[in-house]
């Protein structure tokens, strides 16, 4: 489901915030609400202005919009496919330079459907990369490598996906980074 490898995505540019168990609510939500939406006509999400972050495009559907200071320096993140597909499995690897020790954090997921928002919660991000991903807090200061595979159903219905997914050290709240996603089936 594309809705999934975006919060995928998101989760491990913010150091790994496993969207296993995200992927899983949000496969939930869509299916739900597939239908109801189908007829309905949305449009593409306005580009950020100068000066919004970094406003950096990571890929065809990711941009880093965090800002000079975060503690994460998002060095690249691939989607393959580039354009992903309903039915159609997703590889995201990441890669992000970590410029402080972390000890715990937190993020912030969105995820919009057109207009419609289908997700907005927290995440404990220890949490996410202990049960997922097999790494443990704290997070020292260095690069850190991520690679995750998501499964894509068939039943995403058709329109743009948004996906605003912001994280932040729980200590000083401190942000980590923020990066914003769009997405058409």
């Amino acid at each position: 489901m594309k809705l999934a490898s975006y919060v995928l995505l998101a989760a491990t540019t913010l150091h790994g915030c496993a969207a296993v168990a995200i992927g899983e609510h949000l496969r939930m939500i869509v299916q739900e609400v597939g239908g109801v939406f189908t007829n309905l006509e949305i449009h593409a999400p306005q580009p950020l202005r100068e000066g919004e972050g970094k406003n950096r495009t990571l890929n065809k559907i990711i941009r880093d919009v965090s800002e000079e200071d975060d503690l994460l320096d998002i060095k690249y993140a691939d989607v393959e496919p580039e354009q992903p597909k309903r039915r159609v499995p997703v590889h995201i690897n990441a890669l992000a330079f970590v410029k402080d020790r972390i000890e715990s954090a937190t993020a912030n997921v969105k995820v919009k459907y057109g207009f419609i928002t289908l997700l907005n919660r927290n995440y404990d991000l220890c949490e996410e990369l202990k049960n997922n991903l097999n790494k443990t807090c704290p997070v020292e200061e260095g690069p850190i490598e991520l690679s995750i595979d998501v499964d894509v159903p068939g039943y995403v219905p058709p329109g743009w996906f948004h996906l605003e997914a912001t994280a932040w050290r729980n200590s000083d709240e401190k942000q980590l980074g923020r990066i914003l996603a769009d997405v058409h089936f």
